[in-house]
């Protein structure tokens, strides 16, 4: 057991390491990444009421539905059959939404499935003769469907893995892969504190094919000859795409109650979380969030998310100069029990800047 341990730890940090490693020199400027040149972004974008408020992180501790986006590892902690769902309405009229079933197939192991959706709305087709719409209307629609299965190794480790299919689709133009989510949940029995490690979207390359993609030569400037006079179809090529890779490490400790050594409490518990999320095309993230419970039932959360190097960042709010779309998220929670159903319902409300605010309503239902 002790070597399965070592073994899956040894490879969520390699993996780690080569998302890390695919940043450009020793000391990379903090603005420059490679935004935009990856496949299904929409990945990317944070699930669930609780991740929201807490500055769009808590993977060491994630025990809900949303534990199949953020680490496959958490489900572990769920004990009942459960069907969980997720809605956030975004920026410029986009729809974003999460299901989650979670199947308790024994003491040590889960099994989940999980759909992820977003949706543009319709939006009107424009041409260079027609800036003021054509009058056809046209939408955007990414999904994923996931499988994932959490198992209890240790009364401290616990792994997690999803496979899942992705979509893009534009119109009758669409890209199809699949990935792979690996997880782990580690409690250090140290001073109340665990560790939460995923690897995301780790597959092949994606790319954009469809009918909308052919179309008609023109033949205007070349001669007959060369084409008898038919005008043959051709098609745009469309380049590749890799999936966003990325390495999440979360670290959490009870300061007050729950697996706390430093004040014990029944009712009430303190969590200090930090997490920070390194993507393939984006710079560093880091989140600092505070969780309160009492008993368990009633919850309050906030969370702060930073860009890049801290150091650098104290330099940038100093002279005027930090620009992040994304910066505090608040929540609320409660959990009960009525008639037999555990009942969770989350609230999330983070401010993105010029895109205006997002919010986030997360309901599980366990039977």
């Amino acid at each position: 057991m002790r070597k399965i341990i070592m073994t899956a730890s040894v490879l969520l940090l390699l993996t780690a390491t080569v998302t890390y490693g695919q940043q450009i020199g020793d000391n990379p400027p903090t603005d420059l990444s490679k935004v935009a040149t990856r496949a299904a972004n929409f990945l990317k974008l944070p699930i669930g009421a609780r991740a929201l408020a807490l500055g769009g992180g808590g993977i060491a501790t994630v025990k809900d539905a949303t534990a199949l986006f953020w680490n496959p590892a958490g489900i572990a902690a769920i004990e009942r059959n459960t069907v969980a769902y997720n809605k956030a309405e975004l920026y410029a009229g986009i729809s974003h939404s999460f299901t989650g079933i979670i199947l308790p197939l024994g003491l040590n192991s889960r099994l989940g499935i999980s759909y992820l959706g977003l949706d543009s709305g319709e939006m009107e087709l424009t041409r260079v003769e027609e800036p003021e719409g054509t009058g056809y209307f046209f939408s955007v629609t990414n999904t994923c469907i996931g499988l994932s299965f959490s198992q209890i190794l240790t009364d401290r480790f616990t792994l997690g893995i999803t496979g899942k299919w992705i979509q893009e689709k534009i119109e009758r133009t669409t890209a199809n892969g699949f990935g792979l989510d690996v997880g782990s949940v580690f409690n250090t029995g140290l001073l109340g504190t665990q560790f939460g490690m995923t690897i995301m979207n780790v597959g092949p390359k994606m790319k954009m094919d469809g009918p909308d993609l052919a179309f008609n030569r023109d033949l205007v400037n070349e001669p007959e000859e060369v084409s008898a006079g038919i005008l043959p179809e051709s098609r745009v090529e469309t380049f590749s795409y890799d999936l966003p890779l990325m390495f999440r490490l979360g670290v959490a400790m009870d300061l007050i109650g729950g697996i706390s050594t430093f004040i014990t409490n029944d009712q009430n518990r303190v969590t200090a979380l930090f997490d920070i999320d390194d993507a393939a095309d984006q710079v560093a993230r880091i989140a600092l969030a505070m969780e309160y419970s009492w008993n368990e039932t009633v919850f309050a959360r906030v969370g702060y998310r930073l860009r890049g190097k801290i150091g650098e960042q104290v330099g940038e709010r100093l002279s005027g100069h930090y620009r992040e779309m994304f910066e505090f998220g608040y929540g609320l929670g409660v959990r009960t029990e009525y008639s037999g159903y555990d009942l969770i319902l989350d609230y999330g409300f983070a401010g993105y800047g010029d895109l205006g605010s997002v919010n986030q309503v997360f309901l599980s239902i366990g039977f």
